[in-house]
């Protein structure tokens, strides 16, 4: 795990090999799935809205701001940045936010039996989500978990649905023809 920031590499070398290893296969088996850019976005976007709505309810922004600082760390130190394209696939995202979501469940279901403690579980969370997120340039980083953020205050947002993002709609200048009201908010007037 030689791309993760000194903080994580610290705390992962406790969690030994059998973990790492077993992290290292989630992260294969997910990139694996036959998605494109957009699709995976919503697939990573969807799972951590539900880690951060579930399990850290009182602190999402919190795990939110963490990941954001580790996954650009990690982003920074990958070269060349992985390619973006606007089109592709985007069936398959639900299936492979479920298939990220087992896999981190559970790995902290044999971290649990295993005695390990809880600060060793978040930091595990982290690495896989901030290892994923880092394949990606800062902009798409950004994208998903700005949208993460939003459904976690979305009262009308449930945990385990799939939160959308957007590459084609941020990917093009605001000009006169662009309508409005296809546009995803980006802020507050």
């Amino acid at each position: 795990m030689t791309d993760l920031p000194p903080l994580l590499a610290e705390a992962l070398s406790a969690i030994g090999p059998e973990i790492e290893s077993w992290m290292d296969d989630l992260i294969e088996e997910f990139g694996a799935v036959p998605l494109g850019d957009e699709a995976r976005l919503s697939a990573l976007a969807g799972a951590v809205a539900t880690i951060a709505a579930t399990r850290y309810r009182q602190h999402c922004g919190i795990f939110i701001a963490a990941l954001r600082g580790w996954s650009l760390e990690i982003s920074l130190a990958v070269t060349p940045g992985p390619l973006r394209g606007i089109g592709g696939r985007r069936d398959g995202s639900g299936e492979a936010q479920e298939l990220l979501l087992g896999g981190i469940d559970a790995i902290l279901r044999a971290m649990v039996a295993a005695g390990s403690a809880k600060h060793y579980r978040l930091v595990t969370e982290l690495a896989v989500m901030a290892r994923l997120l880092g394949r990606y340039d800062a902009h798409s980083i950004h994208l998903v978990l700005t949208a993460a953020g939003h459904a976690c205050e979305d009262p009308t947002w449930q945990s385990g649905a799939l939160v959308r993002v957007s590459l084609c709609e941020s990917a093009f200048p605001l000009t006169r023809a662009v309508d409005i009201a296809a546009l995803a908010p980006c802020g507050t007037a």
